[in-house]
């Protein structure tokens, strides 16, 4: 649901909101979570809307669909079959 702050003062009140954009999570009519302003999804408005998801995802109001939206990442670890001889081995 989307509500305009402007033509709703009592739910403003009512919810406690200070700053725009909030979003308020609800599960079972009850506030679960929130996210208020932009800071973190990136700190701008042309956040990417897969942070919108897992942020989402993480709050408990969706569930992700694939490994993407729950920020699974694979990551493989690659050969270097050229290594220098003088190389010790040790990655920092």
């Amino acid at each position: 649901m989307r509500l305009d702050a402007e033509r709703a003062p009592f739910f403003i009140e009512k919810l406690q909101i200070k700053m725009l954009p909030t979003l308020i999570m609800f599960v079972d009519g009850i506030a679960y979570d929130r996210i208020t302003g932009f800071d973190e999804l990136g700190g701008s408005d042309d956040f990417p809307t897969i942070a919108l998801t897992r942020r989402l995802i993480k709050g408990g109001v969706l569930w992700a669909n694939n490994r993407k939206e729950k920020g699974e990442i694979k990551i493989k670890k690659s050969s270097n079959r050229n290594r220098d001889s003088s190389d010790s081995g040790d990655d920092y």
